[in-house]
């Protein structure tokens, strides 16, 4: 699954969240640091797979639990206009 964020997106990271400002519409988004962490990574093209294994390593989760997070975070970044899919 590839996924790529809006173009004009401002991300700003605040201690352990980031906070998103769509400029447009002047709307904003505040990920906690779970979120922060899968953003971040998504942003350095790591895949989401790549990313799942990591954070379950990382914090002892399992696989599937950080699987269905990231799954509803891409669902709400897609569903807000913030990211949609990209062809491969």
């Amino acid at each position: 699954m590839n996924i790529a964020l809006k173009e004009g997106l401002l991300i700003q990271k605040v201690v352990d969240e980031i906070v998103i400002l769509e400029p447009e519409s002047g709307d904003y988004y505040t990920l906690n640091e779970m979120g922060a962490i899968m953003l971040e990574q998504l942003q350095q093209g790591q895949s989401v797979d790549e990313i799942t294994v990591k954070i379950s390593q990382a914090f002892d989760v399992k696989e599937t639990a950080v699987k269905q997070d990231f799954t509803h975070l891409l669902t709400e970044l897609q569903k807000h206009g913030l990211a949609h899919h990209q062809a491969t």
